[in-house]
């Protein structure tokens, strides 16, 4: 999609990325930009999903569950971090929109396994499944030294920010 002007992606503080990378020195500058990259992930989903009709919760859920048949509620909380029941409104509309399906776990009957009915199947390749050749398309855009480079400092950071986070005292 290409556009002539900014896209909605794009936030509105653009050109702090340009002064963060001249001015080498300048921190918070440089992790301001960092922090707005970071905050277009959400936004560029957030806006696919809002046009699919779908909040960014229940485009996360939904996108979690497609990559993990078989999850439980309590693994979508884990990884979504959403409260438990936004997570049980999310699942139960989308069974009753014929979407999931619930099947208990053999080793646990307590715990109710989510699956893809036959139209959630077809829901994913319609919603899901765009945004994964997508993504996989922006990643090709990508040289294979810089996708390692990139992996590489965006894990360096987050456990330097990590291990200092775990040190601050409460």
């Amino acid at each position: 999609m290409t556009h002539s002007h900014p896209t909605e992606f794009e936030p509105s503080r653009a050109s702090i990325i340009e002064h963060a990378q001249a001015v080498h020195s300048d921190l918070d500058a440089q992790l301001l930009a960092f922090s707005e990259e970071f905050r277009r992930v959400d936004l560029i989903y957030g806006a696919y999903g809002r046009r699919c009709g779908l909040s960014f919760s229940v485009y996360l859920i939904f996108d979690y569950i497609c990559e993990n048949d078989g999850t439980s509620q309590r693994e979508i909380c884990a990884y979504t971090l959403l409260p438990r029941q936004t997570v049980n409104n999310v699942i139960n509309a989308l069974i009753s929109q014929g979407l999931l399906r619930l099947e208990g776990s053999r080793h646990d009957k307590r715990v109710k396994r989510i699956h893809l009915t036959d139209a959630g199947e077809r829901y994913r390749q319609q919603v899901v499944t765009p945004v994964r050749e997508a993504e996989l398309q922006a990643m090709a855009a990508l040289e294979p030294n810089e996708r390692r480079a990139m992996i590489i400092y965006v894990d360096k950071f987050m456990n330097a920010l990590e291990r200092r986070i775990d040190g601050i005292e409460s």
